[in-house]
Parts: C-alpha cells; sequence; structure tokens
C-alpha cells in the first residue's frame, strides 16, 4: 500500500496521468479524491512523505481509497455488474420463505414447534446486523469481498443446519437465525449497493431490479426445495441449496466491483436545472450521518412503517383459517402477497426515478392503508386477497425506496454502512411488534388492537420518512477547495 500509494503521489505531484488513454487518474480527479482522506494524510499526500504503515487508521483509509481507485469506470460494462448482482440476490431470496426448511426439519426429526417456534424471527433479528457488517465491509474492501464472505457464511449456514443433531434443536439458533441471518445480510446489502454506485443516473431502477430479484426468488425457489423435500428428504434439500447457492454467488461474486468516488456513466447528459448525480456529492461517512436529522428521521421510518407486515408476517395462513376461510385461499393469499411484492418492488421502485422517493414512499403507505382496512374490515375471502396484495406492494416497495433514501442524502460511499445502521430500528421492532401481537390476540381474543397500533405505527414511519430534509453536502470540487483553503 505504501508503495503503490507513494508512486501516485509522485505522479499526481508531477500533474502525470496514471495512464495516457483514462481520464480517472488525473490530477483533478486525485484532487477530488482528497476530500475523504484525514487531514493528516492530505498533508502527507501533498508532500510526498510517503504512508506511515504502522498507522492502522492511515492503513485503513489507505484501503478505501486504493480499492477505489483500482477500476476506471469509463472501461467497466455496469450491466454485467447489475446481471452478476441480480444473480446473486435471487439466490439470496430463498430465505423468504422460511418454512420450506424448518417446518420438515421439525418434522423430519419430530421436533415440539416450540423447540424451535422462534428460529425464523430470531434470523431477521439478525439480517440487519449481517446488512450493517455487509456496508462496512463495501466501504473497506470493495463489492467482490463482501459478497464472498457473504456467500461463504449464508452456504454454511444451510449445509449446517442441514447437520445439527436430533438431540439439539437449539441448534438451529446458531446455524438458521444467526450464520443464514448474517450472511444473507452481507451479501444482500454488499449486492445491491455495488450495484446502485454503478447507477447514480438510474437509482430507482437498479434497486427496484435488485429487489423485485431478491423478493419474487421465493416464488419459484420455494416449490423447487418442497419438490427436492419430498423427492428425498429435508437434509438434501439443505446440502444441495447451500452448496448450488454458495457456488453460484461466489462465481457471480468474482466479477463484482465497487465504482470509484465520484462515478459518472458514459454518455450522461446533465439535465437543464444544472443538478448533478448524487455520486458528484461529498459522501457522509456514519460517523457524520448519525450527528443529522435525516439519519434519526430514516431510521425512524425503517422501524415504524413495517407494523404491518410484522404482524402480519407469520400469520399469512393463520389469519384466513381463524376466519374460517379454507386452506386452499390462504395458499393463494400467501402468493398474490409475493406477486404484489415483487410488482412493488420493481415498478415502484423505477417510479422514484421520476417523481421522487417521498411521493413513492407516500404511495406505500395509501397501500398499507388499505391492506389495514381491508384486514380490520373484511370478511371475505375477496377483501383479504385484495389486503395481502397491496400489503405487498405498499411494504415491499419500501425496501426499492430505503435505499434511495439513503444514497439521495448520504451519498454512495457509505450509503451500504449507513442503510445497515438504520435497519438497527427495524430489528429492534421485529422483536417488540410480535411481542405486543400475540399479547394483545390473547387477551382480547381478536386482531383489532394490534391492527389499530399498526395503523399508527405506519403512519408515523410515513411521516418521518415525508419529512427528511434535502441534505446539503458539497460537490467533490468544492470541498477540495475548502480543504486547500
Amino acid at each position: 500500500i505504501r508503495a503503490a500509494l507513494y508512486s501516485f503521489v509522485r505522479k499526481v505531484n508531477e500533474k502525470q496521468s496514471f495512464c495516457e488513454e483514462s481520464t480517472l487518474f488525473t490530477a483533478e480527479r486525485a484532487a477530488m479524491l482528497k476530500t475523504y482522506l484525514p487531514p493528516q494524510v492530505k498533508q502527507d499526500w501533498q508532500t510526498g512523505a510517503g504512508w506511515p504503515s504502522k498507522s492502522k487508521s492511515k492503513r485503513k483509509d489507505a484501503k478505501i481509497y486504493l480499492m477505489s481507485q483500482t477500476i476506471d469506470g469509463q472501461n467497466v460494462n455496469r450491466n454485467g455488474i447489475l446481471i452478476r448482482g441480480l444473480i446473486i440476490l435471487l439466490c439470496a431470496g430463498i430465505i423468504n420463505a422460511t418454512s420450506v426448511f424448518i417446518t420438515p426439519l421439525a418434522e423430519f426429526y419430530g421436533w415440539e414447534a416450540s423447540a424451535i417456534a422462534n428460529v425464523g424471527t430470531t434470523m431477521l433479528t439478525f439480517w440487519p446486523i449481517g446488512s450493517l457488517l455487509g456496508g462496512k465491509l463495501l466501504q473497506k474492501f470493495g463489492g467482490k469481498a463482501v459478497t464472498l464472505i457473504g456467500a461463504v457464511t449464508f452456504g454454511a449456514g444451510l449445509v449446517l443446519t442441514g447437520l445439527v443433531p436430533n438431540s439439539t434443536p437449539g441448534m438451529l439458533y446458531f446455524t438458521y437465525s444467526f450464520l443464514i441471518g448474517m450472511g444473507n445480510g452481507i451479501t444482500y446489502c454488499g449486492a445491491m449497493y455495488c450495484v446502485m454506485g454503478w447507477y447514480p443516473d438510474k437509482k430507482g431502477l437498479a434497486t427496484g431490479l435488485c429487489m423485485a430479484f431478491n423478493g419474487g426468488s421465493s416464488a419459484f425457489l420455494a416449490p423447487l426445495c418442497s419438490g427436492i423435500t419430498q423427492m428425498f428428504n429435508v437434509k438434501v434439500t439443505l446440502f444441495s441449496c447451500g452448496i448450488v447457492c454458495a457456488v453460484i454467488c461466489i462465481v457471480c461474486g468474482l466479477g463484482m466491483k465497487s465504482a470509484p468516488v465520484g462515478y459518472v456513466p458514459v454518455g450522461y447528459v446533465q439535465p437543464s436545472s444544472g443538478a448533478a448525480l448524487s455520486s458528484q456529492y461529498e459522501s457522509y461517512p456514519i460517523s457524520r450521518a448519525w450527528r443529522t436529522r435525516q439519519f434519526w428521521l430514516q431510521l425512524g421510518a425503517q422501524a415504524f412503517f413495517p407494523a404491518f407486515y410484522l404482524i402480519m408476517f407469520s400469520r399469512f395462513s393463520m389469519f384466513m383459517t381463524d376466519k374460517g376461510i379454507d386452506l386452499a385461499y390462504a395458499t393463494l393469499g400467501v402468493s398474490l402477497y409475493n406477486v404484489g411484492n415483487v410488482v412493488g418492488r420493481l415498478l415502484l421502485g423505477k417510479l422514484t426515478d421520476n417523481i421522487g422517493y417521498k411521493k413513492v414512499y407516500l404511495c406505500c403507505w395509501a397501500l398499507c392503508m388499505i391492506c389495514g382496512i381491508c384486514l380490520l374490515t373484511g370478511s371475505s375471502v375477496a377483501m383479504i386477497l385484495i389486503a395481502y396484495i397491496c400489503l405487498g406492494a405498499g411494504f415491499g416497495a419500501t425496501n426499492s425506496v430505503y435505499p434511495v433514501m439513503t444514497n439521495t442524502s448520504f451519498g454512495p460511499v457509505y450509503a451500504g454502512n449507513i442503510y445497515g445502521f438504520a435497519l438497527l430500528g427495524y430489528m429492534v421492532m421485529t422483536q417488540v411488534i410480535p411481542i405486543v401481537t400475540n399479547a394483545t390476540i390473547t387477551s382480547t381474543g381478536g386482531y383489532t388492537t394490534a391492527f389499530i397500533l399498526a395503523f399508527v405505527l405506519c403512519t408515523l414511519g410515513a411521516v418521518c420518512g415525508v419529512l427528511i430534509p434535502k441534505l446539503d453536502r458539497p460537490r467533490l470540487k468544492e470541498a477540495t477547495e475548502s480543504e486547500k483553503e
């Protein structure tokens, strides 16, 4: 690192480009990127003093900097990175069908349902932590490293789940909840934000595609896994899924690359308004972001908005059977929810490029309100099916809105890490809301109180999202000039 940086400093000081045909390593570009280095490092840079190899913090900054400089953005096929990312997220989406593994595993070993009742919920708790870690790893080591780490952890979790002894069902909380939750979160955040970095001009479309592939994969992966389980057994399913998903994600991950700082796509035409891409502004790290109102409003939005989903996540079938509706309709309801989820992620995600994420977020809120009204007042099959479709579209689309929200406020460089921290609010609510829901249903004998609470929380989340003000970040060139002054 020291030798590479010293060589680069020398060439910049001599006003030379890194290569004759590339415009990435020009002196102007280097000046823009100095913004992301700490003051002492900038002084070392300007004086050509080399790199103090004994300083951990400076070695870390060197890795971040050099990682961002290893790619000539103009010579990279960003569509190829998008396709690789979509395949990775397709494999990662298998966790959306928890019952495909857990229920057959309990039946295979004869375990009591109470022994593994919260395995899926606990996995949802570790998933945001994995996303936080994935964002940090993406920032430090780049897209390739983070997807490889996530793929290995995720695949190992599936394989080890199949090796859990009959006498220790509690091990599922480590193999399934922890390893799969963490590994999948790392893979999800790393792949998605790596792809987003290459599409600063089409953030909504890129995010919508990523989320649609991730959310829709369970529509065909779940039946496939069920078929393998019926043909052989659940352990064969876990082994095959773990190995195949890991191999596919590793192969695709080898081609993942992080976009360079300040990346602008070839052929991009600036609008007449003069507004620049978010990548052309200084990015805020979490150390600066958490001090802003924008961060806490986003954390509140991500924590409170999913109230209806967290109530219904494990009760899609149970809710309909409790109302005396045939189980076949319950299965149809789950399928329609998945359809609404995919369509909402794709279409409303794309819409953020046209009308902005705040208006799309209000659309998501309106769909959740329609869902709540149908669940609260409807007793017919049609009303409940409409509720499931609206919930799928409304909640599913927020998964395409939040990355755009993060990128717009804080820039692309640290967006994955900031998104992971904002998910901590959601992590807390994955534990709180199910507990409160179970308590209210047990005490009242119905869902009315739980749904009224969901109306309040979802509206509070929507208010938080809409009230996020624009964060005035300096342009990269302006930030550099102010540093010189």
